[in-house]
Order: structure tokens, then sequence, then C-alpha cells
């Protein structure tokens, strides 16, 4: 018998433990921020297809579901690009959500269903007002998720995602968008927004229903 990889090993001990932290955040919190969350060399792929440029084809986003979306740049001003599975980078994206689900629904009981999720750039000025993820309807998002693909953001950039917590939603934590940094919370419970960027802006943004 050949020799376990230790490596591969302390991956897997890392993510275990990294998606508990998680678990716990989210049943008494309703969120999660977790930086360096995602393994290196995935995110460095990522990084690389976002800033290529044969990387995502962008298109300006919209509000609204089906066929009552619109666009209004008064709300939000970003473009996005749906993962696409034909893409290698992209399924390994998609294979790394579905231990992060696994784990989810092994410890909440929430029966999540996989992923949906698209890239989301902000270019300068770029914004999105307070709002929840959750539309009407029996079909639902339940859980949201949010990674940060910036290799060299600055403090000056801004750009902030702000969530509003608590009872109340009086809470303010203010997330910046640096390179690795995960953010996951309740889709129904979760107001949250996007402060206008002094740079471009880029993250993946995804909802298991």
């Amino acid at each position: 018998m050949s020799p376990s990889n230790p490596t591969s090993i302390n991956i897997d001990v890392i993510q275990a433990v990294l998606f508990d932290v998680i678990c716990k955040d989210l049943s008494t919190k309703s969120y999660s921020v977790q930086k360096n969350a995602i393994p290196e060399e995935l995110i460095n792929l990522l990084c690389e297809r976002v800033n290529s440029e044969d990387g995502p084809h962008y298109k300006s986003a919209g509000i609204g579901r089906s066929v009552s979306q619109h666009k209004n740049q008064s709300v939000r001003r970003d473009k996005i690009a749906w993962i696409d599975d034909d893409m290698l980078i992209d399924q390994k994206w998609n294979l790394w959500t579905e231990t992060l689900r696994t784990a989810l629904n092994r410890q909440l009981f929430m029966g999540l269903t996989p992923i949906e999720c698209h890239y989301a750039r902000y270019e300068k000025g770029g914004f999105y007002k307070k709002h929840i993820d959750a539309f009407s309807g029996t079909d639902n998002r339940k859980i949201s998720i949010v990674i940060f693909l910036n290799d060299a953001w600055k403090t000056a950039d801004e750009g902030e995602l702000m969530l509003y917590v608590g009872p109340d939603h009086d809470e303010k934590i203010l997330v910046s968008p640096e390179i690795g940094t995960l953010v996951i919370f309740l889709s129904t419970e979760v107001p949250h927004e996007v402060l206008p960027t002094n740079g471009t802006r880029n993250s993946i943004a995804g909802w298991y229903r």
C-alpha cells in the first residue's frame, strides 16, 4: 500500500474544520466570514480567469426574477457572467461548493440543492444597494455565498460588503473584498449591500436553494 499524501490529508482536515466553523456560525448568528477559505491553487486559478482577456463574458446585471427582471442602475451597477460548467476552472469551483453543500446538509439538515452562481464585476463607481437575496416563492434561496477574487485590494479601493445582522438588522458587519475571503449567510435573514468601489472589484456570488 502506498503511503498517504500528508499534504492532501492536511488540506482535508483544514477544510473539515472550516466547514464546522461555518455551520456553527450559521446556526448561531446567521452569517460567517472566513479569510483564506478556499484552497490556494483554486483561488489563484479563479483570479487568473477573471483577469484574463479570455475571461468571463459579462453582461449588465438586473433586479427581480424571470419575466419581471429589469435593469436599474440606481439600485445596482455591476456586471455578471454565469459559471460555465464547460470550463475546467469553473468545474473545480463547483466541485468545491459541492463539498461545502454536503457539510451544510449533514450538519444543519437544510436539504440544499447544488449551487447556482456567477462571476460579478464592479467597475469604478459600481455598487449594489441594500437588499436580500431571497425572492418570494417556494423555490427560494436559503444560503448565499460570496468569494472575493481581488489579489491586490487596498483600503482606499473601498467596495466593501456590508452585512446587516442581529434581531433588528441594526448591527453592521463590514467585509473588505480581499482575495480568498469567503462570506456565507442565510439568504432570507441578512440584508446586505456592496458599497461604491474605487477600483475594479471581482467576486463570485452564489446561492443554494
